[in-house]
Order: C-alpha cells, then structure tokens, then sequence
C-alpha cells in the first residue's frame, strides 16, 4: 500500500483534475448576443456618476 503523502497527493490531483474539467465543460461556451436581458447601457439621455457621498 502507498504511503498517506502519495495517496492524498493523488486524491488532491484528481479532484483538481475533475474541477478543472467541470470549468471547461460549463463554461466553455460563446453568450448569445441575441438575448438581452435589461435595459441597454445607451438608454439614459444623461452617463452614469456614482456619488459616494
């Protein structure tokens, strides 16, 4: 049997390995720029400010 380093070293890769491929399996993907959803940036006659104070 393998000892404790080698096996946490290897449970450690494939949970890595496995979040790495769910990322690029979910997300690897181009938006559809047909559906919009809110109102479009260039509609307020006036540009955005933000006052803190």
């Amino acid at each position: 049997m393998p000892d404790k380093i080698t096996v946490i070293s290897v449970v450690w890769m494939t949970m890595i390995s496995a979040m790495l491929a769910a990322t690029f399996a979910l997300y690897d993907h181009k938006p559809q720029e047909a559906k919009v959803y809110g109102p479009f940036a260039t509609a307020s006659a006036k540009p955005y400010t933000s006052v803190q104070y």
